[in-house]
């Protein structure tokens, strides 16, 4: 497969866009596009965003027509194309999860071009060399299976945490996040630990005491915290058993606190999952605000970018990529693909047990064995989203 891409000049040229749309439970709907070209071969992305009260489909299609006709030979070309300023990416949401889906189908479609699976791709044009494995480690982050389902508020008690946390265990994974302190929103009226933070330790208290000392436990905070309270966070939280702090205060808009926390920390601290480009998460790291940094596929500029953060930061800083990824199937396949491409020390995030039927939104099935994800057989992604899925579950329109 090497001889054959290197001796011809890979390219291609998308013509046709299309959206797709699943509705997945309470507020998340799932949402990818297709890229087309004239020989029918199609590249995928996900661009799902639950955080932006507007759809991304609009600006996805206007950046969408820069690039029909084309003959695109890499992603590097794809940015050259768009024109967009980096800075401009890292400012702006909506725009970097446009760019990031549309980047994802392109270079889906052109490792579909060299007859190869999309981490070999991603290796072969960076000249990074060695075998790749057919799996990659996952994390079971069990909060979306507790948040509101199409009948309404679920119960979120400690032992309904515990539970999720449970059957997950009981599946292979030995490794859980859970985000526990959703009572909680700086300000407070007090200084120290709020009291609000109480119901969330107990949580956390209560997955430690029922998956027992060797099961490690990611706590997420969705930067609900401010300086003073995630301070006084931070040991209560190792007191309860957690091994990780994420984001207790944002590290992109609030930088200076989370360098505070980070300095009197001793749980690493993780985050910045809604940043986009190496660059940024070269700062985080080197400015001493992160640990550990969770690029998305979604935001972060797309596999190949999620894929180049990952090969420049992991040599200096080993063990410092964790993928975010609490998201559909397709973006936890791209995701997989730029995960063991810059060969992962720390596992990829999976938003388990959400939704039972979650595995047949795609062709071939998705398969999660033992914690682990099993990668498809094929060139690109190697899956894609069924047409037949979304016609039973969703909808699909053009722009």
């Amino acid at each position: 497969m090497f001889s054959d891409a290197s001796n011809t000049e890979i390219w291609w040229t998308p013509t046709d866009l299309q959206f797709q749309e699943i509705h997945a439970r309470g507020g998340t709907d799932w949402t990818t596009i297709i890229l087309t070209d004239a020989d029918g071969i199609a590249g995928q992305g996900e661009i799902t965003s639950t955080q932006l009260s507007n759809s991304v489909a609009a600006v996805t299609a206007r950046l969408a027509n820069r690039l029909r006709g084309q003959r695109i030979a890499s992603d590097d070309h794809v940015m050259q194309i768009l024109g967009i300023d980096p800075n401009e990416l890292e400012q702006d949401q909506r725009l970097a999860t446009a760019v990031s889906g549309l980047r994802c189908a392109i270079a889906d479609a052109l490792a579909q071009r060299a007859h190869m699976p999309l981490a070999q791709y991603l290796r072969y044009t960076h000249q990074h060399d060695g075998d790749l494995p057919d799996k990659v480690r996952l994390y079971g982050n069990i909060n979306r299976s507790l948040l509101p389902d199409d009948q309404g508020p679920v119960d979120r008690g400690p032992d309904d945490f515990a539970e999720m946390a449970v059957e997950a265990v009981n599946n292979g994974f030995t490794t859980i996040k859970c985000a526990p302190f959703d009572e909680c929103k700086a300000p407070f009226n007090s200084t120290g630990l709020p009291r609000c933070a109480e119901a969330g330790l107990e949580r956390v208290q209560a997955i430690r005491q029922a998956v027992g000392p060797d099961i490690t436990i990611f706590v997420d905070c969705h930067s609900r915290f401010d300086l003073d309270s995630a301070l006084a966070l931070e040991p209560e939280l190792r007191a309860a058993g957690g091994q990780w702090f994420e984001e207790p205060v944002d590290p992109i808009e609030r930088s200076d606190d989370l360098r505070t926390v980070h300095e009197h920390a001793v749980l690493p601290v993780a985050g910045a999952e809604h940043g986009y480009g190496v660059d940024l998460f070269k700062r985080l790291l080197n400015e001493d605000i992160l640990d550990i940094v969770m690029p998305d596929v979604k935001f972060c500029g797309g596999p190949v970018e999620a894929y180049r953060i990952g090969v420049e930061l992991e040599p200096a800083y080993p063990g410092s990529v964790s993928m975010h990824c609490p998201s559909g199937p397709l973006s936890l396949l791209a995701s997989a693909h730029a995960t063991i491409a810059f060969e992962n020390v720390l596992p990829l995030e999976h938003a388990v047990y959400e939704i039972d039927w979650r595995h047949t939104l795609l062709e071939p099935y998705e398969r999660v064995e033992n914690g682990h994800l099993i990668l498809p057989e094929g060139t690109g992604l190697g899956a894609r989203v069924d047409p037949a899925a979304v016609a039973f579950k969703g909808k699909s329109w053009t722009e």
